[in-house]
C-alpha cells in the first residue's frame, strides 16, 4: 500500500494527493499539470548553521571566561572604572 502524500497546487493552492515523488497530476480546479515533489522545508547550510551556534555560543560564554581569569577581572575592572570616570 502506498503513502499517499498531500500538497498544494503551485497556481492555485488545491490540495493535490500523490503518491509517489515525480508522479504527474492535474489539477482538479484550475487544470494546470502538475508534477509531484517532496518537500523538505527550509534548509539552512551548515557553515551558517555553525557561525549562529558558534556566535550565540560567544555571547553566553564569553562574559563567563573573561570574569572568571584574574586578567579578564582585572581588565573588566578597569573598564568599569574608566566608564564611572566619563
Amino acid at each position: 500500500m502506498a503513502i499517499k502524500t498531500l500538497s498544494k497546487c503551485s497556481t492555485c493552492g488545491y490540495p493535490i494527493q500523490a503518491e509517489y515523488e515525480g508522479q504527474t497530476a492535474v489539477c482538479a480546479y484550475c487544470g494546470e499539470k502538475l508534477e509531484a515533489t517532496i518537500s523538505q522545508g527550509i534548509t539552512i547550510s551548515t557553515p551558517v548553521f555553525v557561525g549562529v551556534l558558534a556566535f550565540a555560543a560567544g555571547m553566553l560564554l564569553g562574559p563567563a571566561l573573561i570574569a572568571s581569569t584574574s586578567g579578564g577581572r582585572d581588565w573588566l575592572e578597569k573598564q568599569a572604572r574608566e566608564a564611572i570616570r566619563r
